[in-house]
């Protein structure tokens, strides 16, 4: 098992900062815990990395990585956080973003360099890729955002084909829409990359294992929002990623490298923790389902109770 990283590891951080730097670690791994509401976790998090030197940023980075690889589930839940809201960087000076991405790029730390770059996606996309109508709804965009807002079943249907990320963005927002609906758009293709950007900034759905796993699996994603969230996907997803075809080269790397560093010497998967977004009504057999398909015993809710995995029921090697 490899050991984990110290502060002694990180040559760069001077050793009177050491102890703030730890207790700025751990203060927000204990905060982020007690925190259940997705926009009040983003907030803790952006807090708390905004107001950081560029070589304390990296410095902490590299620890969350390196906990989270190791199957620190408070670690994880921070990462989480950070690569559902793409904000959180681009609110930071760009003077320090900058001085990060060279520090974390001169130590090897590709792994958070990534985590700065916001490059633009430069394919050029075909007339097919370039469309924002709905063929499965001929009517103006206003007719359309209106149906967005509706109740009827045959019209949202038809709206969850739409490549018009305004009219995608109000049909997130309704509640007849399901994870199921949103699945379907994540994975739609072609597709445009603002509707795929909308449902990965949406703070209920991005918060979704399943859509977050369509959204990397999608070639129409962004760059920059793929790679953030390819830390977040479990093992046999990240082997996916690496099977489909039309995903970047650079995106297929980057998941070849967190197979890599999720895996013991012997080759099996470091034990982690699964974080569950329990809000709203949640159906206990489809938690559980989730449990198993996770490899996991059992989850603890926010009231304290578990939810354990079926008896007889082996974890499952694909997610769906």
């Amino acid at each position: 098992m490899q050991e984990p990283l110290t502060l002694d590891d990180l040559t760069w951080v001077r050793p009177d900062w050491r102890d703030a730097l730890l207790e700025s670690l751990s203060r927000l791994e204990r905060m982020l815990d007690g925190v259940q509401e997705r926009a009040f976790r983003q907030t803790v998090v952006r807090d708390a990395l905004q107001s950081l030197s560029a070589e304390a940023l990296v410095a902490m980075l590299v620890l969350l990585v390196d906990r989270a690889r190791l199957g620190n589930g408070r670690a994880r839940a921070v990462l989480q956080e950070l690569a559902l809201e793409p904000t959180v960087y681009e609110q930071m000076p760009y003077a320090r973003v900058q001085a990060a991405y060279a520090l974390a790029r001169a130590h090897g730390c590709d792994d958070v360099a990534r985590m700065f770059i916001s490059a633009l996606d430069e394919r050029n996309p075909t007339a097919d890729q370039a469309f924002t109508g709905n063929d499965h709804m001929d009517a103006p965009t206003g007719v359309r955002r209106s149906a967005a807002r509706s109740t009827d079943r045959y019209k949202l249907d038809r709206l969850v084909h739409d490549r018009d990320h305004r009219v995608i963005a109000i049909l997130l927002d309704n509640p007849r829409i399901t994870e199921r609906d949103v699945v379907k758009i994540s994975a739609m293709r072609p597709t445009r990359p603002e509707v795929l950007t909308a449902v990965a900034r949406h703070r209920r759905w991005s918060s979704r294992y399943r859509v977050r796993k369509a959204i990397c699996l999608n070639p129409s994603t962004p760059a920059p929002i793929a790679r953030r969230l390819v830390p977040t996907l479990m093992r046999q997803d990240l082997q996916a990623l690496l099977d489909t075809g039309g995903v970047t080269a650079e995106l297929r790397d980057h998941a070849r490298t967190m197979l890599s560093e999720r895996e013991d010497p012997e080759g099996r998967e470091g034990p982690y923790r699964a974080t569950v977004d329990l809000s709203g009504d949640a159906d206990p057999d489809e938690l559980a389902s989730l449990l198993a398909s996770l490899g996991g015993e059992s989850i603890e809710t926010p009231a304290g109770e578990p939810i354990e995995t079926p008896a007889g029921e082996p974890p499952c090697t694909n997610s769906d």
